[in-house]
């Protein structure tokens, strides 16, 4: 007899999830510095972009400093050859100001880098990185989280907000509507404040 197997949850990043992520990062001894800063940006960004990681791992150091300096910055999406536009909040630019030190980092470099950033303009193997991340996410925080979920939490969020669904749509590169949609996945507090009786 065959057994099926089980459709797991799959969790979002939210502001308490983030925030832990974070501070275990800042605070593990054991990571070497480089995947320490390869991991903090990674977390920083995904979480106010909600980017994808391969996305993430395409980004250099001039399109930090052009969002940094102009408050958006024009991407083009290598899974969808698209462009997509991210946005500057305070809250992400005070994180990013934390993350980079410009005086040191040449603007071509990527900002998920393997070794010094200060001499390495090549990334990360894409599937090396992926799975670092969801590994060092999964100790932290339990096994229904990817580095997919701050693309999920984001997405879930603006949609607890109610902000409108094609706003939300582009803001994230969808092409298709029903694919956003998808992503919102309500947290079990925003179930509970939705209870009418």
């Amino acid at each position: 007899m065959k057994t099926k197997s089980i459709k797991r949850i799959k969790e979002s990043v939210t502001e308490v999830e983030f925030k832990k992520l974070m501070a275990y990062t800042r605070g593990n001894e054991t990571i070497r510095a480089n995947t320490k800063s390869n991991l903090l940006k990674a977390f920083v960004i995904l979480y106010y972009t909600g980017l994808r990681l391969n996305e993430l791992q395409e980004l250099r150091v001039r399109d930090i400093k052009e969002l940094l300096a102009s408050d958006t910055v024009k991407l083009i999406l290598p899974k969808t050859s698209s462009e997509r536009k991210l946005y500057l909040s305070d809250a992400f630019a005070k994180e990013l100001h934390k993350l980079f030190d410009f005086s040191t980092e040449d603007d071509e470099n990527r900002v998920i880098v393997k070794g010094s950033a200060k001499s390495n303009k090549t990334g990360i193997s894409p599937i090396v990185f992926i799975q670092q991340v969801n590994r060092f996410m999964q100790e932290v925080l339990g096994n229904g989280f990817t580095s997919h979920s701050f693309r999920q939490g984001l997405i879930t969020e603006m949609g607890s907000k109610q902000v409108n669904p094609k706003i939300i749509q582009r803001y994230i590169g969808h092409r298709d509507l029903k694919t956003t949609m998808n992503y919102i996945n309500p947290t079990e507090e925003d179930i509970k404040n939705c209870l009418v009786r």
